[in-house]
Formats: structure tokens, sequence, C-alpha cells
């Protein structure tokens, strides 16, 4: 008989807090959780910074790494620590993909993945030269892409750019997913609260 496990996914970022990039790893995780998919959301940051709400069937895996380095020195061994961790905890999931959201995430990663078999995706969510890292970060994401299966990018222009200054092997340009209908939550403001009726309001 056929196995009919699920699949298996990771999704690594550093925290799960209030951005762009930590919604859109809510959105996946909770309608790949919707699908009946195994979803593991894995952070540096501690779960007590949580800001987006996840589906029940979400794994919650909080690093606890995310401390500050005041020295190249630290730097280096803090993130040593995190690829180990973050390798340990690959090897006891066994994902069938692991994605990576934003370039630090997705250079741990790579660097995690590295002999264990596991298919491994980043993802930019910013335009790189619009906001440049550290020199060490920006020779790290040079180096480490070839290691990825593929990168997500949002625009054409930032996949050329990763072509350009890269080895990333594979790019798609996947625009940013909008669940539908969007979600109520709080804040809610009542538009007859703040403009005459009638009246046409740019957002």
């Amino acid at each position: 008989m056929e196995n009919s496990r699920a699949t298996r996914l990771v999704i690594f970022i550093h925290s799960m807090g209030g951005g762009g990039a930590e919604r859109v790893a809510a959105n996946l995780a909770n309608y790949w959780a919707q699908k009946g998919w195994e979803i593991t959301v894995v952070t540096l940051a501690s779960q007590s910074v949580d800001f987006y709400t996840l589906h029940p069937a979400v794994k919650r895996i909080a690093l606890n790494l995310a401390s500050e380095s005041r020295s190249l020195g630290t730097a280096l061994w803090q993130n040593v620590r995190r690829v180990i961790a973050l390798r340990q905890t690959l090897r006891q999931i066994r994902p069938d993909v692991a994605l990576g959201m934003m370039t630090t995430a997705n250079v741990l990663l790579a660097l995690a993945v590295f002999g264990l078999g596991i298919p491994a995706i980043g993802s930019e969510h910013i335009h790189p030269p619009q906001a440049p890292l550290s020199p060490l970060w920006e020779r790290l994401r040079r180096q480490t892409y070839g290691r990825l299966q593929a990168v997500a990018v949002l625009t054409r222009e930032t996949g050329q750019w990763l072509k350009e200054h890269t080895n990333a092997t594979r790019i798609a340009v996947i625009p940013n997913p909008i669940p539908w209908p969007l979600p109520a939550h709080e804040p809610i403001v009542k538009p007859d609260s703040v403009c005459r009726p009638g009246r046409k309001v740019l957002l």
C-alpha cells in the first residue's frame, strides 16, 4: 500500500513578530495546515514576541538564539550555534522541504541542510540594494544561495539582482500571497467615524 503521509514542511524565520515577511510566513503556514500538511514554524527568537495567529495544527519551535552580538567573534560563534540548533531540529523533523524567510534565515538554512538531503528553498522579501547588509552577510548570501534548490523573489528586478550578485541557480518570481476574504481583526476603524458619507478616501 502506498504511503499517504502528509507533506511535511518547515518554515524558518528570525521571529514571528509584527512584519511583512512574518505575515507571509503565517499566511503560508495557515494555508498549508488547512490543506492537511504537517507544518512547523521555527524561529531564532522567543515565542513570546509572536504577533500573528497560527492555525492550531501548526507546530511551533523557538530556538531562543536571537540575542545580538557585540563583536565579530561573538557574532560568528552565535551563528555557528544557530546553524547547529537548526540542523538538529531539521534532523528531528525530517521535512520534505524547508523554507527560509529573508536573507539571514536563507543563509543559515543553506548551511544547516548541508549533507542532510533535505531540499531547501530561500525567499527574499526586500530588494537587496535598498537594504544592504554587513559585508559578511553580503558575502555569505553570495556564496550560499547556490546550495538552495530555489530562491523566491517578489519582483523581476530582485531576481535579476540575485542572478548578478549571488550563485543562486534557480530564481522564481512569486508576489506575496493575499488571503481572501481579507481577515478582520483589530484595529478596526469604521469609515463613517473618520470621513463624511460619500467622500472618497485613499489609503
